[in-house]
């Protein structure tokens, strides 16, 4: 935690967001004592959306609850 700062909140955005619009949005509630930190996802083939290059922490398979998990990506992310 940054120094002046007693605690930090690490927000990771969803799918074919970044963390821009998300640091400007917690511009509004910012506290001296918390620090913000909204990271950006890489851009990558998502297979569930065609393969279409989008920021995004690891693959999406699928969303049916037996679908194959990009393991490694999850835990790269």
């Amino acid at each position: 935690v940054p120094r002046g700062a007693g605690a930090a909140v690490i927000f990771l955005h969803g799918l074919g967001d970044t963390g821009h619009g998300w640091a400007e949005a917690f511009a509004g509630i910012r506290s001296s004592h918390i620090k913000y930190i909204c990271p950006h996802a890489p851009v990558m083939p998502v297979t569930l959306n065609m393969n279409m290059a989008m920021p995004s922490w690891f693959d999406i398979i699928g969303l049916s609850p037996d679908a194959h998990e990009d393991e490694p990506g999850i835990k790269r992310a």
